[in-house]
């Protein structure tokens, strides 16, 4: 049962080289330039980030991750990093079905390292597999948006191959609702809040499940 979030009151990126067996962290201890303090925060296990197109996981992750000193990675990023192309070529090229099994594996692959905060795509959620690993290894965000707030974040929806107009957006949004709903541990609403809000929020909620504690 995922708990809701309730609000309360209230670096530099520096990014790994692109390798295909290195993922692109953005890691926001080691700041370019700059003399690294030691990390404010630790996380007891992976975090991933789910929701929707548009619903501002990666978004939330990295700001989330400057404010406690932890790292956040983007799981789309990782995947056209390891493939060298752009999402939209992989399903060109290979389909959904070749999509969501290179999402499968680099997703267990990330689950399987160091604590991280990790941003999955939308879709994410639609394999049995996935939904078991975030469930097996860390703690899972669901990030509730609408389709018509999401086409308002979304600078440009052609790149966003499932997206389509508004009413398509809406209908793959309630065709999901349940597998995000299942996989979800904390659930937040995005309608009308910003990134760092909900930044904040969740780092107060991380803190009291004792999935981010604080280094003495």
């Amino acid at each position: 049962m995922a708990d809701t979030a309730t609000p309360q009151p209230g670096g530099d990126i520096g990014e790994t080289p692109q390798q295909a067996a290195q993922p692109p962290v953005f890691d926001f201890r080691k700041p370019g330039g700059a003399v690294a303090a030691p990390p404010a925060y630790e996380l007891a296990k992976p975090v991933f980030f789910i929701g929707f197109m548009g619903a501002g996981k990666t978004s939330v992750a990295r700001k989330l991750a400057r404010m406690a000193g932890v790292a956040s990675i983007d799981l789309d990023t990782y995947i056209e990093r390891h493939c060298d192309c752009k999402i939209s070529q992989i399903f060109e090229e290979s389909g959904e079905a070749g999509f969501r099994a290179i999402e499968t594996e680099l997703l267990r692959h990330l689950a399987g390292g160091e604590p991280r905060l990790i941003s999955c795509g939308g879709g994410a959620v639609l394999s049995q597999e996935n939904r078991r690993i975030m469930a097996q290894h860390g703690c899972v965000v669901y990030l509730q948006v609408t389709a018509a707030e999401a086409a308002s974040r979304i600078s440009d929806t052609s790149t966003r191959p499932l997206f389509g107009d508004l009413a398509q957006a809406q209908r793959v949004i309630e065709e999901r609702l349940p597998y995000y709903e299942d996989a979800a541990d904390i659930v937040m609403d995005t309608a009308g809040r910003g990134t760092a809000p909900l930044a904040r929020d969740l780092l107060h909620i991380l803190k009291k499940e004792g999935i981010l504690w604080q280094r003495r």
